[in-house]
């Protein structure tokens, strides 16, 4: 990332089963210290007993600044009702949830799977939740939910080789609302090249900046 000139970067883990989130938020905040240009990063699983006093000290104690969740690997949907203490403490501190939905196909969200989203973005009109890959390959889908919900925002990552579907219009009508993501390190594809593909879009200064990071800057608390 810092080859591509980029100043900051999440880190995004994601915690697949229980009893591996506490370890885990515990190593994002001990080893992200080192790097002041990493936004540290948090995630858990609905199936951990202690759900509520695990998100308690990640997002209050640890100050953990993001969220992921992977409901796709995890095997659980947004609906569940255990990760109702995640949403209201972090629509409380501001901080954003990353969420990865789809559980029918590994990787990909049907349309029908992103409607769990609408009563959540319905309760918690202060969270912010950000849709891993624009909903991939449900983008159509996912960006009319966006029109519908105000907190509602998306990362444009690639599903491996396969591109964001995302097209310049779409780019310059969520200007604000969308957010660069490399997958980095595990995408083959470079930053260096996602970036390019972007930047050949002819896009608009301001769509442009803020999808290189003046986004994913308004949306971390204490940012912007």
């Amino acid at each position: 990332m810092q080859a591509a000139r980029f100043d900051r970067a999440w880190i995004l883990p994601y915690a697949h089963r229980a009893g591996v989130a506490e370890s885990l938020n515990e190593w994002v905040a001990a080893e992200v210290s080192r790097y002041p240009w990493l936004v540290p990063g948090a995630s858990f699983h609905p199936d951990d007993e202690v759900f509520p006093a695990l998100v308690e000290h990640a997002l209050v104690d640890l100050r953990l600044r993001v969220v992921k969740l992977h409901c796709s690997v995890g095997a659980f949907p947004p609906s569940d009702r255990r990760l109702v203490p995640l949403w209201e403490i972090a629509a409380t501190e501001g901080v954003p949830i990353l969420i990865h939905v789809g559980q029918n196909s590994p990787g990909n969200t049907d349309a029908s799977e992103l409607e769990a989203l609408g009563p959540v973005l319905r309760s918690y009109p202060r969270l912010n939740l950000v849709l891993a890959h624009t909903g991939h390959p449900s983008t159509p889908a996912a960006l009319e939910l966006m029109a519908q919900h105000d907190n509602l925002y998306a990362d444009v990552t690639p599903v491996w080789l396969r591109e964001n579907e995302a097209a310049p219009a779409d780019l310059e009508r969520f200007a604000g609302r969308l957010l660069f993501g490399s997958d980095a390190p595990n995408n083959p594809v470079s930053v260096a090249d996602q970036v390019a593909r972007f930047a050949a879009m002819g896009l608009s200064e301001h769509a442009f900046d803020m999808l290189m990071g003046g986004t994913a800057e308004r949306l971390i608390p204490g940012d912007g």
